[in-house]
């Protein structure tokens, strides 16, 4: 049985020089509840106007959140979003170096391979089919995408 899970979007940013690209880049984030239980946190980053070329990463920090929770209680994932001839599509990419790889948020940065080869992959694909449903925040990413 899958898991539904509940967006609460929290935060958004707009940098006109990212120190990253040096490009336009929006991001939003927010959380990914099952439930009263918060079980991701989330990220998507774009360059506005280049969705077509560019895509969207998402990056998701899964598992345990809470008053006695720390980082080793969760991990960072990030899939790639791109516009294809068929539809959207999202991969599965390695999360070092994404912008939720962050040692105080979660203890480990999966591979794209740790995370296709073990249980997160169903979980993490259903935390982003809720964020593109429920995040309007992204109505840039999902116009046009079908």
């Amino acid at each position: 049985m899958a898991t539904s899970f509940t967006i609460e979007a929290t935060g958004s940013t707009d940098t006109d020089n990212c120190p990253r690209c040096g490009k336009r880049t929006r991001r939003v984030w927010g959380y990914a509840h099952a439930g009263p239980a918060t079980e991701a946190a989330y990220f998507v980053e774009w360059h506005p106007a280049e969705v077509a070329e560019q895509g969207a990463r998402f990056t998701l920090l899964i598992g345990r959140w809470g008053d006695s929770t720390t980082a080793a209680d969760r991990v960072a994932v990030a899939l790639a979003f791109r516009r294809m001839a068929g539809g959207p599509e999202f991969m599965v990419v390695d999360a070092e170096g994404s912008i939720g790889d962050n040692r105080q948020l979660a203890g480990k940065a999966l591979s794209r391979t740790e995370v296709l080869n073990g249980p997160l992959a169903a979980r993490a694909y259903a935390v982003v089919d809720a964020i593109w449903l429920q995040d309007t925040r992204i109505a840039e990413l999902v116009s046009d995408a079908a």
